[in-house]
């Protein structure tokens, strides 16, 4: 017999063969196509700063209080923020306001000529008789709208006034129902005003409320041009020294005294200083001191104190690395600081950090503008963050080594 045909045989080696070559084109379609995992971040686990306890010289009579003027409601420290006083001439402050929402004046701008009546010119007359503050004023005295107001502001001449008032206002009733209007409309609650000059004590005012009057008036021009004025000459009434003694002492910049027997010696006041290169900007007031140099000694002291309880904080280092992310197969992200980021805080903090970790697709361009948040204190501040490497997807060799490693056939 014949040897037996190995045909089966080389059939058998042939369809081994091809199952390998297809399932090995399986395997590599498969691992070539599976889809890649996100990458989870890692946040770098970053100390907490913190500032010393505020230590704020508040007078020890009367009532006070301070705060950031561009931060309207907040008071850092105060004594009776709540308690209505006569606030006397300080009252002046809401003419000013009042009468320049009626007939509004720009930086530089005099205004219309006023020419004082038998009543405007005997005002002053009236005042000396009650003990009040005065300037001299006569009838027929031809004065711009912007000296009275430095008159009232500067030397708070209550003649002058009242003058402004019954001006714009017809009288003194119409201009108190205005001011009373205007004192709603502003959210002022705690002040109230029954006459133009303060002379009365029902005029009054809680130091809470004094404070964002004292942000209103510094955020006008004029308001805030007047009451910085040292001194002031006006043709046919004289020249006056601001009564605000401690004007431009120890960071002192504007705003009103005021004084009466039921008052006792007040002052307003806005004032600046330096703290790192940046400034700050404060008001506060001083209410029932025994005499004005009193007043203006403490908040001179008052302003200081606050200014003192700033700090410059560092919340970021250039280059610092927030947060990390690493592929399985090498590839590298960080976030790192942008820039040397220093804040200023006022008083007592201690900071914590925020870090954006999203997860990061392969080959896909990050978040833009990521940002690190700080919680320190009451406040939250954005520190930039840059990005520095990127998630590239894995080279040919990783993926089709992916399925032995995910099946624990091959280690690593």
């Amino acid at each position: 017999m014949g040897a037996v045909p190995r045909r089966p045989a080389a059939l058998l080696a042939r369809l081994v063969g091809g199952t390998l070559v297809g399932a090995t084109g399986l395997y590599a379609t498969v691992a070539l196509l599976a889809p890649l995992p996100a990458i989870e971040g890692r946040a770098v686990e970053r100390a907490s700063v913190s500032t010393p306890l505020e230590t704020v010289e508040l007078p020890p009579y009367g009532a006070s209080a301070v705060g950031p003027l561009a931060e309207a409601g907040v008071v850092y420290a105060g004594v009776d923020l709540d308690t209505p006083r006569p606030i006397a001439s300080i009252t002046k402050l809401v003419t000013a306001l009042v009468v320049l929402e009626k007939a509004p004046l720009a930086l530089g701008e005099q205004g219309p000529t006023i020419t004082l009546d038998v009543a405007a010119g005997s005002l002053d007359e009236q005042y000396i008789a009650r003990n009040g503050s005065f300037a001299p004023a006569y009838e027929g005295l031809q004065l711009s709208q912007r000296q009275i107001i430095d008159l009232m502001l500067v030397w708070s001449a209550n003649n002058y006034a009242d003058t402004l008032a019954i001006w714009a206002f017809g009288s003194l009733e119409a201009y108190v129902d205005a001011a009373r209007a205007w004192v709603a409309r502003s959210g002022l609650d705690g002040l109230t005003i029954v006459d133009a000059t303060g002379f009365s004590p029902q005029s009054s005012a809680t130091p809470r409320a004094l404070l964002e009057l004292a942000r209103l008036a510094v955020a006008h021009p004029v308001v805030a041009d007047s009451t910085a004025l040292q001194r002031i000459d006006v043709p046919g009434v004289g020249a006056f020294e601001n009564r605000n003694t401690a004007l431009g002492a120890d960071g002192i910049t504007g705003l009103k005294t005021g004084t009466t027997e039921e008052a006792g010696a007040c002052l307003l006041f806005s004032g600046r200083g330096e703290v790192d290169g940046q400034t700050v900007d404060i008001v506060g007031v001083v209410l029932d001191a025994d005499v004005h140099a009193q007043a203006a000694r403490d908040a001179r002291t008052l302003l200081a104190s606050v200014v003192d309880d700033y700090r410059a904080v560092a919340v970021g280092a250039a280059g610092e690395v927030v947060a990390r992310w690493r592929a399985p197969w090498g590839a590298e992200a960080r976030l790192v600081v942008a820039d040397d980021t220093r804040v200023l805080t006022w008083g007592e903090a201690s900071s914590q950090s925020f870090v954006p970790v999203p997860a990061l697709e392969a080959g896909v361009t990050p978040p833009a503008d990521p940002t690190l948040v700080v919680q320190l204190g009451d406040e939250q501040r954005r520190v930039p963050l840059r990005w520095s490497g990127k998630i590239e997807g894995p080279d040919l060799a990783w993926r089709l080594l992916r399925p032995l490693r995910e099946w624990g056939i091959l280690a690593g």
